[in-house]
């Protein structure tokens, strides 16, 4: 056991005697008059004496109490965090499958047979009446999209694997063949939406991945068939005729094929949304559309974020300005936290939770605060805000962490299985956590999630479980504190 430090013993300070009558005359019970021709004698050394006090104070310490060091956000972690187990001193559950991605499982599963058995008439039914019903998952996915990505996923398969070849006529042929092999494709737009998505999965990868380098121009060709192809299997329906927020979302995908997408993006988008207000991915694409980089500027995009959230304050409250600001955010590109309003993004996360309280939406805003805008932001910036909405995020709603979110937070570089993003999605959670409870952990105490709330063990004192506080219901800065509890 190590013991405590030896004391550094401070040279003892040399008092005159004049000082040390005057203080003990000053410090006497006994009644005492000091006669004024004692004071000029006795001020100068009271003066060498506050002078080396001074001096003392001024003296730099023998040893510096340790900073923390920031715990980088992705792969520099301890061992037992880096092979996705628990560290000792944080204690949360995980969820490898959760009900969102089981969910999301199930739905293309039974896409993909109906597809293999050639069963279009029962495909077409429940891609239908899924859209009509703007039916979704818990996450808030169009229950249709994932039935369609089911049914095109073998075809999508091949020409991927084709694309990675650089053969595209071998990428055209795979998807060709679906389409023929669809029954009424022509004349049912629900039938159409299953070929035209595969077009619109496949162009995407011959664009490559985010930071990839720019596609030469074989892929930029091969990129824009496949999204013509789309196109035509979808111009002759009329969204709002046919009520598809499921059509109108791949209009808005197409965009970029019209003479002047930036004048019927807010249009297109505004069509869109309204068709299926409940679905946050609508409104994420509108921002990601809106960037400087596409068809908008940053002012634009604020400005429609601000649309939205009026035309949707029914069932998002503020809500909807982050959702529109949250992708052009993660992306990282210069400008936008000089245009978002954090203030009011902080305040639409807040009407998100109250709306949308799940394990699934906690751990996708906590995953976007705490590792998408993780980085050296100016004090009282935007980014800085919204970046440290994680702890009020973390202490209220967190309870369970869910791999497959944190790893989608931010791009994985190269490609991984399953198993390497959930086990990346892991050590990218225990990291963004280690960093926030960063001092108790440096104390020596353990975290642990529980439904109830966070408690740390040792408990330092009776008031300092991390329950959730009711003064973070409120959704304004002013109205609310969302300063840290108690963890001395």
């Amino acid at each position: 056991m190590g013991g405590l430090p030896p004391l550094v013993r401070e040279p003892a300070l040399k008092v005159p005697e004049s000082t040390v009558s005057f203080v003990a005359m000053i410090n006497s019970d006994k009644p005492s008059t000091v006669r004024p021709s004692v004071l000029p004698s006795v001020l100068p050394a009271v003066r060498a004496l506050s002078a080396q006090l001074a001096g003392w104070r001024a003296r730099p310490r023998s040893a510096a109490r340790p900073q923390p060091r920031p715990v980088p956000a992705d792969e520099e972690l301890p061992e037992a965090c880096r092979d996705g187990r628990h560290p000792r001193q944080i204690d949360i559950p995980f969820r490898d499958s959760p009900p969102e991605s089981a969910e999301r499982g199930r739905l293309r599963t039974q896409g993909r047979f109906l597809a293999r058995q050639d069963d279009w008439e029962t495909l077409a039914r429940g891609l239908r009446e899924a859209d009509i019903d703007r039916a979704a998952t818990l996450g808030g996915t169009p229950v249709a999209r994932l039935l369609a990505e089911g049914a095109h996923s073998d075809a999508v398969e091949s020409a991927l694997a084709a694309a990675g070849r650089n053969d595209p006529t071998a990428a055209r042929a795979s998807l060709f063949a679906l389409r023929d092999a669809i029954d009424h494709v022509e004349r049912d737009p629900w039938l159409a939406l299953v070929p035209a998505l595969a077009h619109l999965a496949v162009a995407r990868g011959w664009a490559g991945r985010p930071g990839a380098p720019v596609p030469g121009a074989l892929r930029r060709d091969a990129r824009a068939q496949h999204l013509e192809a789309a196109q035509r299997l979808v111009a002759r329906f009329d969204p709002l005729e046919c009520d598809s927020p499921a059509l109108a979302a791949v209009r808005c995908a197409l965009l970029e094929l019209e003479p002047r997408p930036e004048a019927r993006v807010i249009d297109d988008y505004e069509d869109l949304i309204d068709l299926d207000p409940a679905c946050p991915d609508h409104m994420r694409a509108l921002g990601r559309d809106l960037r400087p980089s596409r068809f908008g500027n940053w002012d634009r995009l604020d400005h429609e974020a601000r649309r939205t959230a009026g035309r949707t304050a029914d069932l998002w409250g503020s809500g909807a300005y982050a959702w529109v600001w949250f992708d052009a955010l993660a992306s990282g590109e210069a400008g936008a936290f000089a245009a978002v309003d954090g203030e009011l993004f902080a305040e639409a996360l807040h009407d998100i939770l109250a709306r949308r309280p799940d394990q699934h939406m906690a751990n996708q805003l906590a995953a976007f605060c705490g590792l998408s805008l993780s980085g050296a932001a100016a004090p009282r910036s935007a980014q800085a805000r919204i970046a440290g909405c994680f702890g009020w995020i973390v202490h209220n709603h967190l309870r369970e962490i869910h791999p497959d979110l944190w790893a989608r937070a931010r791009p994985i570089p190269g490609s991984v299985d399953a198993g390497e993003r959930l086990r990346r999605g892991k050590s990218r959670a225990l990291s963004a956590l280690a960093e926030h409870f960063a001092h108790q952990l440096r104390l020596g105490r353990q975290v642990r999630f529980s439904e109830a709330g966070i408690a740390l063990t040792p408990t330092p004192c009776s008031s300092c479980t991390l329950a959730p506080c009711s003064a973070l219901a409120y959704p304004r800065r002013d109205q609310r504190d969302e300063d840290t509890p108690c963890l001395t």
